[in-house]
């Protein structure tokens, strides 16, 4: 037994050869499927014509006394659910393709049962729709080994911007046009200049993924839309912004999650870990009492070892709890409560969990100004890749410049 949610309603006026008929795409669950210790359920569009119905399932689960049966939407599990907006638009996108072939098929005046329907939406899928396709490929990629889990999680991540905007993306509709709207909307979103830029470097490269495949049309003008790189712009913190976080943390009027997050943060301030990399040290990786040796995250495949020197300060922010140097929330509460830090200390700067490794590289070249042991330190193929880290404030500049003028006799003049 189902339960049923209406999303949406049509009462087609499409001519079968003697009757009319009539259709509906509603959100569904199967009652007597709910697990009985989480609450939890799959969900499903029910599409429904002339009475007959055929249950589609969206690879969705979700608690079950979340689903708004009156709305047709989930509802947020936690305060600023990471994952509501997006599964709702999951749902709001494969309703779109359903209401697409109905039209389809009202406009042409045909007749659609729902074993009819059942093959359109197979083939809309696969030949139509460019959403349908950068997911399944970017899973194939995944699968193949090509891109990594963090690779295949960006793409998603673009898919659901693609979805705010354009609920279909049919190939067909994906122009120039349809680019430059795209990027104005992505503006329009205060997104950085940068995360525009890597949105549509995605979008391209799937299209031209797609473009290689005889089965799908591909406007050239929009794989080869202009995408000029920008000038990245990074957030790191000053000496004095670090202060004023080890001042909220020695006022212990933190929450436990709070100092979790903040020690967690300084220590990457000073050592350089990545995010990925954080959430796995452990005391396994002491393997000196001033270093850390370990295989990054990020360069699993490779299985180079990299070391990173642990001087004191880092050393005072370890919390070893059971043999883990941190207890730390999901990444998304760590980033939400590194805002909440800032705010508390006074930063006026978007703190996130990169911040910590930039403000490493802006410590390091501000104190030992050597680029090339900053490489090393950062685990750096590239050099130019370690340049975007070594940043130089303006009182470090003044202040280094000033002292080409020691050693001369020189009267200021006014």
């Amino acid at each position: 037994m189902f339960t049923k949610a209406v999303l949406l309603r049509h009462e087609s006026d499409v001519q079968k050869p003697t009757e009319m008929f009539s259709f509906s795409s509603n959100l569904w669950f199967e009652k007597r499927r709910v697990n009985q210790l989480t609450g939890v359920t799959s969900l499903y569009l029910q599409i429904v014509i002339d009475g007959k119905h055929k249950e589609f399932r969206l690879k969705l689960k979700w608690p079950a006394k979340l689903v708004d049966l009156k709305n047709g939407r989930l509802l947020p599990r936690i305060k600023n659910d990471p994952d509501v907006s997006d599964y709702n638009l999951i749902i709001e996108a494969e309703r779109a393709k359903h209401t697409e072939i109905f039209r389809i098929y009202r406009i042409k005046q045909e007749y659609i049962d729902l074993s009819k329907f059942s093959n359109e939406l197979k083939v809309f899928n696969m030949r139509e729709c460019f959403s349908a396709y950068l997911d399944a490929e970017r899973l194939r990629r995944f699968a193949r080994g090509e891109i990594s889990k963090r690779t295949s999680m960006n793409a998603h991540v673009v898919l659901m911007r693609m979805l705010d905007f354009d609920k279909l993306c049919l190939f067909r509709m994906i122009d120039v046009s349809w680019m430059k709207k795209f990027k104005a909307f992505l503006n329009k979103k205060d997104y950085l200049p940068s995360t525009v830029w890597g949105i549509i470097k995605v979008v391209k490269s799937y299209l031209k993924l797609a473009s290689l495949e005889p089965t799908y049309f591909v406007d050239q003008k929009a794989v080869e839309f202009p995408n000029k790189m920008p000038r990245f712009t990074t957030t790191f913190l000053k000496k004095s912004e670090i202060d004023s976080l080890i001042g909220l943390q020695k006022m212990g009027a933190l929450t436990a999650i709070e100092e979790s997050v903040l020690k967690a943060f300084l220590f990457t301030c000073f050592t350089s870990i990545r995010i990925s990399d954080l959430y796995l040290a452990n005391i396994n990786w002491r393997v000196e009492s001033d270093f850390l040796d370990f295989i990054p995250y990020k360069g699993r495949k490779r299985h180079e070892v990299l070391r990173i020197p642990l001087i004191p300060i880092a050393k005072s922010f370890i919390q070893n709890l059971n043999g883990k140097f941190f207890d730390l929330p999901s990444m998304p509460e760590y980033n939400r409560t590194l805002k909440d830090l800032a705010v508390k200390a006074k930063i006026n700067k978007k703190l996130t969990a990169h911040v910590g490794r930039h403000t490493y590289g802006f410590l390091y070249m501000t104190t030992v100004g050597n680029l090339k042991a900053l490489q090393e330190l950062l685990g750096h193929k590239s050099i130019k890749t370690t340049q975007r880290y070594a940043h130089l404030d303006d009182t470090y500049l003044l202040e280094s410049v000033t002292k080409l003028q020691a050693g001369f006799n020189f009267i200021l003049s006014e």
